[in-house]
């Protein structure tokens, strides 16, 4: 079993992959905001965009990670 290397990928991959996607929600907002969204664009769109790419991001590493690990096809 290859559980602890599993862990430790995940352990650095996922807050790294997180980490960049928050950094770049934050900067497209910042553009978003300066090129005049109001709230109803940050209420809708953007919270959808952030979540789908949370999501997708959390689930393709522990997915990538699983596969390597234990080299599932």
């Amino acid at each position: 079993m290859r559980t602890k290397e599993f862990f430790m990928r995940l352990g650095f991959l996922l807050p790294m992959a997180l980490w960049s996607i928050f950094i770049f929600l934050v900067l497209f907002g910042i553009v978003a905001n300066s090129f005049g969204a109001e709230t109803s664009f940050f209420c809708t769109v953007y919270c959808i965009i952030g979540i789908a790419l949370f999501v997708t991001a959390f689930f393709s590493i522990i997915y990538c990670q699983a596969k390597s690990c234990w080299n599932l096809e």
